[in-house]
């Protein structure tokens, strides 16, 4: 991965992530995440081509969701990634499709690229802000001031 650090005249610094061929998309935001300190950022644009796309999504309105956990084998368009990675923890959504089907959902682990993508990450000045997620009594995470 090839990372581009953008200063901006406002107080903003913006990230561009260049991914390799092969390499884990998830995995590999966390990793220059941590190795430069960057603990919240919001992930304003994700594209590109994935080999293995792997994601969950939720299958009932239920208090407590239920959720389906899905790994296919590509090729996959990546058209849009969007979210929030707090204190480490990545929340992305993604619009991928194949030759014949549109998929949505939540982007986990073990993704895949399959010759290159291109992230755009805002990062958030986490300096006088203390970000977490707390897990609730439903099973949902939401950000929370510490």
């Amino acid at each position: 991965m090839k990372a581009f650090h953008l200063s901006s005249s406002s107080s903003q610094d913006v990230l561009i992530l260049n991914f390799y061929p092969g390499e884990l998309l998830l995995e590999t935001i966390i990793s220059y995440l941590k190795e430069n300190k960057i603990k919240n950022s919001c992930v304003i644009s994700g594209i590109g081509t994935l080999k293995r796309l792997s994601f969950h999504r939720v299958l009932t309105t239920e208090e407590k969701p239920k959720n389906e956990y899905i790994t296919l084998e590509g090729p996959f368009e990546l058209s849009s990634t969007q979210g929030l990675i707090i204190n480490y923890e990545p929340h992305l959504h993604f619009v991928a499709s194949d030759l014949r089907n549109t998929y949505s959902g939540h982007l986990e682990y073990n993704s895949q690229v399959l010759y290159l993508a291109e992230f755009t990450l805002l990062i958030l000045d986490s300096k006088n802000h203390n970000l977490v997620r707390k897990l609730k009594e439903n099973n949902i995470s939401f950000i929370e001031e510490v």
